[in-house]
């Protein structure tokens, strides 16, 4: 059985080509959370250099982090989680990790990329005992959050197809950006380009979730918005703060 998901995963998608990447630290974006309208919480990304230790082979260190609002931590349950990712100059990830703290749980993990012999290595520990496992996955997966930055340098209509670990699983993520619109949010109107895409995962393909991003039709590319499933439950983000972000003129 394992030796068959081997060969699926490295058959899940041909290489893939992106345009150079152009990474600049500095970034700090901050966004609202909600469910069906209502408040859940926040979100932050945001890029950096790496530690100095790390700068001979590393381009960039990014960061998000994620809390439930007062009333959800009260009257639902609290999440608080925080994960960084480090990337080369062309994007491949090197490293990611996380710390997630639901109610009284805290979960951690760590990966180190590429998979050594089809296997990515997870340090994981729940209340600080090691829960280590492993999944197979081929030397092209990466991290979910370096996922987002190499959708932000896709062309126009261009496929995609990328291997990604996330919520402990692998997934087949294809897509492609599919339409420029201009979008209304709580920071204002902009001009985006809009990815359409849909996460399949590996070990169980009835298990699907579409995923929608909006990013800035301009240089920078800033994630303006995202739809998303999780957890049964369809979160909207919205931007509500991008320094040096321009927004589009009303018509």
């Amino acid at each position: 059985m394992l030796s068959m998901l081997a060969v699926l995963i490295a058959a899940l998608c041909p290489p893939q080509q992106f345009p150079a990447a152009k990474l600049a630290a500095g970034e700090m974006l901050q966004y609202k959370l909600d469910v069906i309208g209502a408040d859940f919480g926040t979100f932050e990304l945001r890029t950096e250099p790496p530690p100095p230790a790390e700068r001979q082979r590393a381009a960039l260190q990014l960061s998000w982090r994620a809390k439930t609002s007062a009333f959800i931590s009260t009257n639902v349950g609290r999440l608080d989680a925080y994960g960084t990712a480090l990337i080369a100059r062309d994007t491949k990830p090197l490293r990611y990790r996380e710390d997630i703290d639901e109610n009284a749980v805290h979960r951690g993990l760590e990966l180190s990329f590429p998979p050594e012999k089809g296997k990515l290595i997870a340090k994981a520990t729940k209340n600080g005992e090691p829960e280590p496992f492993t999944v197979q996955a081929s030397e092209a997966v990466r991290d979910i959050l370096s996922t987002i930055y190499v959708l932000r340098l896709l062309p126009m209509n261009q496929p995609v197809c990328l291997e990604v670990f996330a919520t402990r699983k692998i997934w087949k993520l294809t897509g492609k950006m599919a339409a420029k619109e201009t979008i209304e949010t709580p920071l204002g109107r902009f001009s985006s380009l809009r990815f359409e895409g849909e996460a399949v995962r590996v070990d169980d393909p009835t298990v699907k979730r579409a995923a929608l991003l909006w990013v800035s039709d301009d240089e920078r590319r800033l994630p303006l918005a995202g739809i998303a499933e999780v957890r049964g439950k369809t979160i909207r983000v919205q931007v509500v703060s991008a320094p040096g972000m321009r927004r589009a003129a009303r018509k």
